[in-house]
């Protein structure tokens, strides 16, 4: 039989059929045990509830708030500009499309301002008993105010209503009580601190037509912003059903009733899960002694195919797979045997140019926690590791300076767990017993599950480099002024990072930075001011790019600043925190606080390492009169 006709039997056998037994198992189950589920699932409907009646309650207190205070209302209230009352009052209610009309009533319930002016409002002694800015149903039956919610609220000797409506697209409610339906019948109910209801624009007066007497005794007991569990009644519509109320507002605020029958308590269950994960744990034990055995039978080609990498690893580079089959294994190892022939000629063009290159490479096996170098090692280094054991190895027995031993093993730490070095210099101990400077870079290849493999690093020599860049700054002239490096300094450090960048591989920039308007702190205050200025400047540039790179003062009111490994330090990143920080200001001798603001230019070198230092300076220079024109007070790049 084919492997491949093989491996779909054994799929068949070992994961459908158990995949069709666990699916029927569970279904029975969760439709005898769905009780527990319901309920916690009704019991979520309300609790949503609560900030859906807190944002309806937040909406028309608003509304009451924000009219009362409005001076027309207020003046209108005092019996005056009654039209200018009118007009404020109308455009309200035309820009709130839920409002169904606003009365500025006075003492004897006639409105003399807004909706239906003139008129007495209805029923105004049993609402001129109702408490203030407290949400309530407005049971009348007069055209215009039926089936609507209003509030009301003292402005002077009179009363602010505002009606709302409950019917139609613009609802105030209606959007989650009218026509709600769930688990089959399931609604919700809306009360008022009245006892008046609604499911959706009819408003109801008496409770036990919808409630049993105990959720009727209930419902002025609630706390505020709660849910109670949940209540077992016999509903006059639905016969059996489960309620849960919800209080927002407090005594007089709104009450959200949930209700459903307990004849759908079937669809749900989480006492089934236990029984679920038993039963998964189960098959899926039985698929992998199933696998087990059919694998063994099916995969003993492949055991052939790991001989022969083991010996080849071993360094038998002439080991290939000698037993072909003839089905798609003997394809498999034909091509196997191919792959293994081009990759023994790349390793070995790999080595030769490793050898060649003055750079040494290194690799760390993460899982045989072994390491080996390239050959021109021997050349650098004069340590021969008993073994190729990582606790034998050259990273773990090298002769660190004391400086830097910390440093590199913290850095030796995080590469063991998948974390790259990062452009990490060190002085090491070479084949003449002198410390010397090495730069070293490494990456991670991980496994497809994403896990470490192995680390592949190069060490690179920038020994002179550095001790050029240490003898210039033992060399180096400061500014008197700013004590920052001097011109001539400065071309002569970007020089060397120049070359130190090559060798990194990495990418380096140059910031032009020019004060604005730099001649009024002269003339304005004094020249002694001006100084104080710069020296402030200079403060805050050296303070941005201390450990990352360099500043100086390039002549007058001009400064350069260079940043190393953008990688790691963006320089649009440090130009905004010199500008953020200039803003700030400084308390200046003249007894006030000045502020500062520069225009900055910044020129970058990616990997054109010939560029000079003159024209590098020179396009930052440009970039920086890029900013002067377009406003000052800014960097851009070139």
């Amino acid at each position: 039989m084919k492997v491949k006709t093989m491996i779909m039997v054994a799929a068949m056998c070992f994961a459908i059929i158990p995949m069709i037994v666990f699916a029927v198992v569970s279904n029975i189950m969760i439709r005898n045990n769905g009780g527990t589920m319901y309920r916690s699932e009704l019991k979520s409907m309300a609790q949503a509830q609560l900030s859906t009646m807190q944002a309806v309650m937040d909406k028309v207190q608003s509304d009451s708030k924000t009219l009362s205070a409005m001076p027309a209302v207020q003046t209108a209230a005092g019996g005056s500009s009654i039209s200018a009352a009118d007009d404020v009052l109308n455009r309200y209610m035309g820009d709130n499309a839920i409002i169904n009309s606003i009365s500025l009533v006075d003492a004897k319930g006639n409105i003399v301002s807004g909706t239906n002016k003139g008129k007495s409002y209805a029923h105004f002694d049993t609402y001129s008993g109702y408490d203030n800015d407290v949400l309530y149903f407005n049971s009348t039956t007069e055209t215009g105010e039926n089936n609507t919610m209003f509030i009301k609220t003292a402005v002077g000797d009179k009363t602010l209503y505002i009606s709302y409506n409950l019917s139609g697209s613009n609802s105030l409610i209606g959007r989650f009580s009218a026509a709600t339906s769930f688990y089959s019948n399931g609604a919700i109910y809306v009360i008022d601190p009245k006892g008046c209801w609604t499911q959706g624009s009819s408003v109801v007066t008496t409770l036990d037509s919808a409630f049993s007497a105990d959720i009727v005794e209930k419902i002025p007991t609630l706390a505020e912003n709660s849910v109670t569990d949940i209540i077992e009644f016999n509903s006059p519509a639905n016969g059996d059903s489960a309620c849960l109320l919800v209080n927002v507002g407090g005594a007089n605020g709104l009450v959200a009733a949930v209700t459903c029958p307990l004849n759908r308590t079937g669809f749900y269950s989480s006492k089934s899960l236990t029984p679920i994960i038993v039963v998964a744990v189960l098959l899926s034990v039985a698929s992998f002694v199933a696998a087990l055995i059919v694998s063994k039978s099916v995969t003993k080609p492949l055991a052939n195919m790991e001989e022969t990498l083991v010996k080849i690893r071993r360094g038998d580079h002439e080991a290939r797979i000698s037993k072909i089959a003839t089905n798609e294994y003997g394809q498999l190892s034909r091509a196997f045997n191919n792959v293994v022939d081009e990759i023994v000629v790349s390793e070995d063009r790999y080595k030769v140019i490793s050898d060649m290159s003055d750079n040494i490479i290194f690799e760390w096996n993460f899982k045989t926690n072994e390491v080996t170098f390239s050959n021109n090692f021997n050349q650098k280094f004069s340590y021969r590791p008993p073994s190729d054991h990582f606790g034998d190895s050259f990273l773990m027995k090298a002769k660190i300076h004391p400086d830097d031993a910390n440093r590199y093993r913290s850095d030796l730490d995080q590469l063991e767990k998948g974390k790259a070095f990062e452009n990490n210099e060190y002085r090491i101990k070479n084949i003449y017993g002198d410390f010397i400077w090495i730069l070293m870079r490494t990456a991670t290849l991980n496994d497809p599950d994403g896990n470490p493999l192995k680390a592949v690093g190069v060490m690179v020599d920038i020994d002179r480099a550095k001790k050029s860049e240490a003898k210039l700054t033992e060399q180096a002239s400061f500014d008197a002024l700013t004590e920052l490096y001097n011109r001539e300094t400065i071309e002569s450090q970007i020089d060397n990072e120049i070359s130190l960048a090559k060798a990194r591989q990495s990418e380096m920039a140059v910031m032009f930075i020019d004060v604005d308007d730099f001649k009024h702190y002269n003339d304005d205050y004094s020249h002694a001011t001006g100084d104080q200025v710069l020296k402030f400047l200079a403060k805050t540039i050296k303070e941005a790019v201390d450990g990352i790179g360099f500043a100086g003062r390039y002549g007058g009111d001009e400064f350069i600043a260079m940043i190393r490994n953008l990688e790691n330090n963006p320089p649009a990143e440090i130009a905004q925190k010199i500008i953020d920080k200039l803003a700030q200001g400084f308390d200046a001798d003249v007894g006030e606080r000045l502020t500062v603001s520069v225009s900055i230019g910044i020129a970058v070198i990616k990997d054109d390492y010939n560029t000079r230092v003159e024209y590098l300076i020179g396009q930052a220079d440009d970039a920086m009169y890029s900013v002067k024109k377009g406003g000052k007070s800014g960097f851009a790049f070139i």
